[in-house]
């Protein structure tokens, strides 16, 4: 991941969500902005974070111990520790595999399978 480069993140609260862009020096000035917008749609706000994938789409934001922050007040946040999650939850994903990927390995097995079951045909076929 770039030091220098922005993210598309969301903040979620139910059905409402706030998109922004924020990279590391901006991050926490456009995460209260957000936060700001998303509050004023809804009281009580407790948000998730989400980072948007070029593969997989958004994807709600995981820290290396598997924990999801709830942001309640973005101002008590450590942002470092947030904007490792986003790295964290990106890094994670470029390891998944893709749909074409799956694609493949189902058809792989499948071929697999038919050549098993043709093979066991074979040995079981006898001429009398």
């Amino acid at each position: 991941m770039h030091p220098n480069r922005f993210y598309q993140l969301q903040l979620k609260y139910h059905e409402n969500t706030v998109a922004f862009m924020a990279g590391t020096q901006n991050f926490r000035a456009q995460l209260h902005s957000a936060f700001i917008n998303l509050a004023a749609k809804s009281s009580n706000t407790r948000a998730t974070l989400l980072v948007h994938h070029q593969l997989h789409g958004w994807l709600q934001v995981c820290d290396e111990e598997n924990r999801y922050p709830i942001i309640h007040n973005p101002l008590r946040l450590d942002c470092e520790q947030l904007w490792r999650a986003v790295i964290h939850t990106l890094a994670e994903a470029d390891a998944w595999p893709t749909d074409e990927d799956k694609r493949r390995w189902k058809l792989e097995r499948e071929m697999r399978r038919r050549q098993a079951l043709a093979e066991a045909r074979r040995r079981q076929f006898r001429l009398i």
